[in-house]
């Protein structure tokens, strides 16, 4: 994920609590080991790869959802991405998403257990030294390990964490390298944000497994958010939630051309328009939607001058 330096400003509060529901993750992830005639192997994030590492930088998103082939056609239709299928030992397999030719996720439909409440989410990675050291770092410091770390043969070794205030996302040690910083084209994710219970106990938790310098921004209704920054560019922001009903949880942005008409089209190939553009917020540049299986996606309309 390319790095978009200006803080985010807060959002109204027409956010359900619909928008970021809760998932199980860990039997996505298990479920859905690619196959190929020398065993399970997972696609590389970096092709062909770098061999070079920002610890602390956003590398790669994984969308675990109720209906894999739904969301395939949503972000298809919606932002032109093309997916390669991968089948597995059992379930629907996993899907490699593409934009522009660059790959952005993946998509896996998760298991349910029986006492676990249905939804998608978008979860992102971030890239660190040492995996086994984050999980231990996150439980240390209240956070939960999700899914253990584990090696993804192709992929390199990842664990799924929760911080303390319970939003969960990836860490990373991938075995090609991580991608080039550069400023996201069109239909690629160009920020993740944040939304905490405790913005400044979140980026002082987040520093610590991930090495991020921290500087605090005043926003526009006298609270406070924070940018963390790693390898010289800013990598995501904290800010208080904008609805305190919705669980802590980050939330990515893609870029769009024209954040309208993204809006437009996602609402007319099914998915919801939670916050529609709107002058007073960011200059009406950002929408948030779910997606027709539930997952919250924003939008950001990013002019060059804004990102680096």
């Amino acid at each position: 994920m390319a790095p978009l330096t200006r803080t985010p400003e807060s959002l109204p509060e027409r956010l359900s609590k619909g928008g970021l529901v809760a998932c199980a993750l860990a039997l996505a992830l298990v479920a859905a080991s690619p196959c190929s005639a020398a065993g399970p192997q997972w696609p590389a994030i970096t092709e062909p790869p770098t061999s070079q590492y920002v610890p602390g930088k956003w590398v790669w998103a994984e969308l675990f959802t109720e209906d894999a082939d739904a969301a395939a056609q949503f972000y298809g239709k919606v932002f032109g991405w093309t997916f390669q299928a991968f089948p597995a030992q059992r379930g629907p397999g996993y899907r490699l998403a593409f934009s522009g030719g660059e790959p952005v996720g993946g998509v896996l439909e998760r298991e349910h257990a029986h006492e676990k409440a249905p939804g998608s989410r978008w979860l992102g990675m971030i890239s660190v030294v040492d995996v086994k050291a984050a999980a231990r770092y996150a439980v240390n410091r209240g956070g939960k390990v999700v899914v253990p770390p584990r090696s993804l043969p192709g992929r390199g070794e990842v664990a799924l964490l929760a911080d303390p205030e319970g939003a969960a996302f990836g860490v990373i040690r991938s075995s090609s390298g991580d991608p080039a910083d550069y400023l996201a084209a069109d239909r690629q994710w160009v920020w993740v944000e944040l939304w905490a219970t405790d913005p400044k106990a979140m980026a002082q938790f987040y520093s610590g497994l991930a090495g991020y310098e921290i500087a605090p921004v005043e926003r526009p209704d006298g609270s406070v958010g924070y940018l963390l920054a790693a390898g010289g560019y800013t990598r995501c922001g904290i800010i208080p939630s904008p609805v305190p009903a919705v669980a802590p949880a980050w939330l990515p942005y893609l870029r769009v051309e024209d954040v309208n008409a993204a809006a437009t089209q996602a609402e007319q190939a099914g998915a919801r328009v939670v916050v529609p553009p709107d002058a007073r917020i960011r200059d009406g540049r950002v929408a948030l939607i779910v997606d027709p299986t539930g997952a919250a996606v924003g939008l950001a309309q990013v002019t060059a001058p804004e990102a680096q």
